[in-house]
Parts: C-alpha cells; structure tokens; sequence
C-alpha cells in the first residue's frame, strides 16, 4: 500500500477533502453548536443546531477553512489547498480582531488554528502559491458567501449592507495578499536565477 507521500496530487487531495468532509459533518451533525466558541458567544451556551437564526454550519466558510486545515497536515505543500486556505487571512483576521479586542473572546480555536495555519503557508510554503489559483479562489467563494446569504443557510443576521462592505474590504485585501504571493515568486524566480549562474 502506498504510503501518503507517494500518492499523486490529485489522490491527496481527494483524501484530505474527504477528511475536511467527514470533520464538517461531526461539527454539523454530532458536536454541540455551543462548541463553536463565536456561536456560544453571541447566542449562549444553550444554543443548538437548528435554532433560529443561527448558522447551519456546515454552510459556513470558517467550517470548512477550519476543516481543511485540519487535513491540510497529510500533505503540506498541496498547492489547491494551500492557495484556498492562504485567501482566508484578511476575513479571519478580521474576525479574531474583533473576538481580541471587543469580544474578549480568545479560545476561538475554529478561527485561530484556521488563521494559524494559513500564515504558515504564506510564510513557510510560499512555493506552492499560485498567483493564478486567485481569481477561481475569489469567484468560488463568492459564489459561495452570498449563495448562503440569500438562502438564509449562514450569516444572514447581518444587513445586506453591511455584509457587502465586508465582501468588499476582504476582497481588497485578499488582492494584497494576491500581491505578496507575486512579490515572493518573482524573489524565488530571481534566487533561482542567480544560483543556476555558479
């Protein structure tokens, strides 16, 4: 049997989606809604899934972030995986600002492990960051964020302005990111130059 290593890029990464599924599922389907720590907060520890107004988590994008950096750790360097979860910073940050420094919410280890890891990527695996795999990243989830707006499946308790001035500023600032990932390819382009010429 083939060790995790040895499998090609796309069986790994059909692995780890499966993983990140069956995690999504367990946080739907068996751990308590009041174990999402910015859930409880805001609704109370008495909260459970199908409750009014509250995410179907499963639909949520910090889940599947979450999930997928989870599964992220069979394989590191899956560059689809990496250059998903690397576009995550921007929204995540801003959300452990808020949990930090209004909600005094630190234990928040959905958002915090997911941020973590996405940073590391962007630090430590910058050779699997594709400046192409951005526009995909941005049309996907989009497609995805006001898909689950509008069918009231997750973040629908925001007004509709409110939650399109957030679009945009993520979206900006995930074009900064777009733009660390073409400085730091252009800098391991030009490192590979200068090394080939001894």
């Amino acid at each position: 049997m083939k060790k995790l290593s040895e499998l090609s890029l796309r069986s790994i990464t059909i692995i780890q989606s499966i993983v990140a599924l069956i995690i999504s599922l367990i946080f739907q389907f068996i751990i308590p809604l009041a174990w999402q720590p910015l859930d409880a907060f805001e609704w109370g520890n008495l909260i459970h899934h199908g409750d009014e107004g509250t995410n179907v988590i499963i639909f949520s994008v910090s889940q599947w972030y979450f999930s997928f950096s989870i599964s992220w750790h069979l394989r590191r360097d899956n560059k689809y995986i990496n250059n998903f979860l690397v576009y995550s910073i921007p929204g995540l940050s801003s959300i452990v600002f808020i949990e930090f420094f209004f909600y005094g919410l630190y234990y928040d280890y959905i958002h915090l492990i997911t941020l973590a890891t996405a940073l590391y990527i962007i630090a430590k695996k910058g050779d699997s960051l594709i400046p192409k795999h951005v526009i995909p990243n941005f049309i996907f989830v989009t497609i995805w964020l006001f898909s689950v707006y509008f069918l009231r499946l997750a973040y629908f308790n925001s007004p509709l302005v409110d939650y399109f001035l957030r679009w945009v500023i993520t979206s900006v600032a995930n074009f900064g990111i777009w733009c660390v990932i073409v400085i730091m390819q252009r800098k391991r382009v030009k490192r590979n130059r200068n090394s080939s010429k001894f």
